[in-house]
C-alpha cells in the first residue's frame, strides 16, 4: 500500500512577490542617474576645444581674415559651420541677437538680379506687426511647380528668417487650387493688398518687387540662392 505524502510546513515553497511600486522607483532612480550623467558630466568636464558661433564670429571680426570658410561682408561676420553659412543679426523689434543659417554666403549671391521698390512690402509687414496684429502677409507658390522639392527647401529657409525678422510667421498660400492647397487660401499678387511673397521656378535667378508683392525666382538650387539673396537684403547686409 502506498503511503500518501502530505505537504508539511517544512516543505512548502515560498514565493516572493515583486512590489510594482518598488520596481518603478528603482527604474526611476536609474533613469535619473543616467540623465544626470548625460547633462552634468559635460558641464563638469567641458570640451575646451569647441568654440561657440558667437566666439567664432568675434574672432572673425577681430582678425579680419578672408578665407573660404570665414569672412566679413559689409560689417557682418560670415562663418561656414556644419554645412551652412551663419551670420548674426539684431532683431529691431525685440532687440534679440540671432544666428542666421543660410545655404549661401553673400559672395555667392552677387550675381542674383534684384530690382524694384521693396518699401511697400516691408512697410506693410512692419505696420501690421506694430499697429494691427490681425494684418497678415502671405507666402504663396504654384502647387504644380515642377521643382517642389526646392520650393519646399526655399520656403523653410525663408519662413525661418521672416519669423526671426518680424516675429510673425507668414500665412501659407497657393496661387491656384491643387494638391496640398485644400486648406490654405488662394493668394496671388493681384488679389490682395496685403504683403505677398511669391516663390516660383523660372529664369533668370532674380528677386523683384512690384507694389505689395515680391517675387523670388530661380530653377532648382537657384531658387534657394534667390531666397538667400532676398534674406540678406531684408537684413540690410546686401543692398
Amino acid at each position: 500500500m502506498t503511503e500518501e505524502i502530505k505537504p508539511t510546513e517544512n516543505n512548502k515553497v515560498e514565493t516572493k512577490s515583486t512590489d510594482p511600486t518598488k520596481t518603478f522607483l528603482i527604474a526611476l532612480g536609474l533613469l535619473i542617474i543616467v540623465l544626470v550623467g548625460v547633462f552634468l558630466i559635460p558641464r563638469l568636464f567641458p570640451d575646451e576645444g569647441v568654440k561657440t558661433l558667437t566666439e567664432i564670429h568675434k574672432e572673425n571680426i577681430n582678425d579680419g581674415k578672408d578665407t573660404d570658410t570665414a569672412y566679413v561682408y559689409n560689417g557682418y561676420s560670415f562663418v561656414y559651420y556644419d554645412g551652412l553659412w551663419y551670420t548674426q543679426v539684431l532683431n529691431a523689434i525685440n532687440g534679440n541677437l540671432y544666428d542666421v543659417p543660410l545655404h549661401y554666403g553673400p559672395k555667392d549671391l552677387t550675381d542674383v538680379i534684384v530690382y524694384g521698390d521693396f518699401n511697400t512690402f516691408f512697410e506693410g509687414i512692419i505696420n501690421g506687426n506694430i499697429f494691427n496684429y490681425s494684418k497678415r502677409y502671405y507666402l504663396t507658390f504654384n502647387p504644380d511647380d515642377e521643382n517642389m522639392g526646392y520650393v519646399a527647401l526655399a520656403t523653410g529657409e525663408l519662413t525661418q528668417n521672416l519669423v526671426t525678422t518680424f516675429d510673425i510667421a507668414p500665412v501659407s498660400a497657393c496661387i491656384e487650387e491643387g494638391v496640398g492647397c485644400e486648406d490654405v487660401p488662394i493668394v496671388t499678387c493681384e488679389n490682395t493688398d496685403d504683403p505677398v511673397l511669391y516663390l516660383t521656378s523660372g529664369e533668370p535667378t532674380a528677386v523683384y518687387a512690384e507694389g505689395n508683392c515680391i517675387t523670388v525666382q530661380g530653377n532648382k538650387e537657384e531658387l534657394v540662392r534667390a531666397v538667400d539673396r532676398f534674406v540678406l537684403k531684408m537684413y540690410n547686409v546686401m543692398i
